[in-house]
């Protein structure tokens, strides 16, 4: 958000947060290309380097939330954004065994250890055009939908999950070496917008069943597997006849979700 738009209506901010009102995924793109790390979640104004002490001059410095900028958090009080519910695709990602891991390393090991996969998984979501909603402990979740990513969030999101899947399957990932990650990637409609108390934005995130159904998946998922579920694998117009499927109960869930099976040695079937 620039911060020089008129306050929005409550369609213009859905149309916004699709992707079909002009100017979020514009800026997203260009400033993404400004050094340097760590940025804003939502607009991706760079904080760090020369970059961000350029956009600081011009408003854009952190915000008490240390992962919003000060523009993106005046802009969704002024637009009154608590939330709308669109499609989206979300990407969940976490290590497994990192207990048993956790027991092997000193604290301050398994510290940088976590810190490569955030790092890594970081990378993986915003180069494409996701934003990093949350990292917590040892799972990164990343946020896909048409304001920030376009049209095709579904695709995004699965190259992201291949992407980061990859980086964390090589053995120079850490010191330590590859980190073992189980993925997921699902598509459907959620609750996006910014948490706030008390008149405040605390953050932008995604709620609902989606979210929850993604969480699961991932927990699913072995090693070096990205789950794809059949939502997100239609978004996405993924040719996935000859690619592994299983059908996975889901917790909390009456009906079963079916999931193609991917993985980082092979390469991404070609969309329909």
């Amino acid at each position: 958000m620039t911060g020089s738009d008129p306050k929005m209506s409550p369609e213009d901010i859905r149309l916004y947060m699709m992707g079909e009102h002009p100017g979020m995924a514009e800026h997203r793109r260009r400033f993404k290309h400004i050094p340097s790390e760590p940025r804003c979640k939502l607009c991706m104004v760079p904080f760090g380097g020369i970059g961000g002490a350029a956009f600081r001059v011009r408003g854009f410095g952190r915000s008490s939330n240390p992962m919003l900028c000060s523009k993106c958090t005046v802009e969704l009080a002024k637009n009154g954004l608590t939330g709308v519910e669109i499609p989206c695709t979300l990407l969940f990602s976490d290590i497994r065994g990192s207990t048993a891991l956790g027991e092997k390393m000193r604290p301050t090991e398994f510290h940088a250890f976590l810190d490569r996969f955030y790092k890594l998984a970081t990378r993986a979501i915003i180069d494409h055009d996701g934003l990093v909603d949350k990292l917590v402990g040892d799972e990164v979740i990343g946020l896909f939908f048409g304001g920030v990513s376009g049209p095709d969030h579904a695709g995004a999101g699965i190259r992201a999950a291949l992407d980061l899947a990859a980086r964390a399957a090589d053995r120079k990932a850490t010191p330590m070496g590859p980190i073992p990650v189980g993925t997921a990637v699902h598509t459907g409609d959620a609750f996006v917008g910014a948490t706030a108390l008390n008149g405040s934005v605390d953050d932008f995130t995604a709620l609902g069943d989606t979210v929850n159904t993604t969480a699961r998946l991932a927990s699913a998922a072995g090693p070096g597997e990205v789950l794809v579920s059949s939502a997100s694998a239609a978004g996405a117009h993924l040719a996935v006849e000859q690619e592994e499927h299983r059908v996975l109960e889901i917790r909390g869930r009456t009906e079963p979700i079916e999931v193609v099976v991917l993985h980082v040695s092979r390469p991404v079937p070609a969309a329909d």
